[in-house]
């Protein structure tokens, strides 16, 4: 490798110290993500994998286990031994990619949600169908063309016990344009979740059902609205 200079060593070192805590996150998400599973899957089995076959249950089945996938080749990114620059970007490429499709079925799970509890209406159908296409186009367009193209350094190459990837290069500003994107989107669809809720729990609410169709959508929301904006301002600090 050639010799660094002072400014690509400060980046570096700088790196090494986010890649640490980023790795830490890695590990206890698939930890999270398999513990979460096994809690679940004797329920997920009798009401999903037993039920007929239609779009929402093949998008969900798509959506839960792709956090596998992405999830596995983030950790093995961060700690693949004698990894070449090619496989770094390899598995930092899929990896990404993998992440943004499950982003965007998930996404659209919860966007026909928000028009079931409309009604299925016609006009808002329509409107939410331009709505995520055009917010999830701009999205991979960003992603795909504007934010590489990426580099990185062998961690190995710069002390032997280290292990895996680090990407020095890519434009990074890029990428705040996707997060303010997922930000208006989710905020609106937020709102279309609390107008017929307000309605519903005005009037004392329908069922048990109908509550929890709408309480954990709402919760679902707000939690992703938060998420959107941590990312944002994230971002915008590691400009």
């Amino acid at each position: 490798m050639a010799a660094l200079g002072a400014e690509q060593v400060t980046e570096i070192v700088a790196g090494l110290t986010h890649m640490r805590n980023v790795n830490y996150l890695h590990v206890a998400s698939l930890a999270i993500l398999t513990f979460d599973t096994f809690l679940t899957i004797d329920i997920e089995v009798n009401f999903i994998w037993n039920a007929p076959w239609n779009i929402i249950k093949v998008l969900y089945l798509v959506t839960r286990y792709l956090t596998f996938i992405d999830t596995s080749l983030n950790v093995l990114l961060q700690f693949i031994p004698g990894a070449s620059e090619s496989t770094c970007k390899t598995l930092y490429q899929a990896g990404t990619w993998i992440i943004l499709t499950g982003m965007c079925l998930a996404e659209l799970i919860m966007t026909i949600r928000t028009w079931a509890v409309w009604g299925k209406t016609r006009w808002l159908g329509i409107a939410l169908l331009i709505f995520f296409v055009g917010t999830w186009a701009a999205g991979f367009t960003v992603v795909g063309l504007l934010s590489g193209p990426y580099t990185f350094v062998l961690q190995d190459a710069l002390y032997p016990l280290l292990k895996g990837c680090l990407v020095t290069g890519g434009r990074i500003e890029s990428l705040q344009i996707t997060w303010p994107l997922l930000l208006v989107y989710d905020g609106v669809i937020m709102l279309l979740m609390l107008i017929p809720a307000y309605e519903v729990f005005r009037r004392g609410g329908q069922s048990k059902l109908v509550r929890v169709v709408f309480r954990d959508g709402i919760i679902y929301y707000i939690y992703l609205f938060i998420m959107t904006l941590g990312n944002l301002i994230v971002t915008r600090k590691l400009r």
